[in-house]
């Protein structure tokens, strides 16, 4: 029988239990400023990716 994995936060990389949510995780344990932050940093990082054509 296959086990999922557990679910990791991008931001503080903690590993979440079966009856938790990321979305609850993120709303309660971040705050907007790191959350808009991790965001633009991943923006970023994309439109780096796009560019190298």
């Amino acid at each position: 029988m296959a086990t999922i994995a557990p679910i990791e936060c991008p931001l503080c990389h903690d590993e979440l239990t079966r009856n938790q949510n990321l979305e609850d995780h993120l709303v309660e344990t971040h705050s907007k400023q790191t959350l808009a932050k991790f965001v633009v940093a991943e923006t970023e990082a994309l439109g780096e990716e796009d560019v190298s054509e």
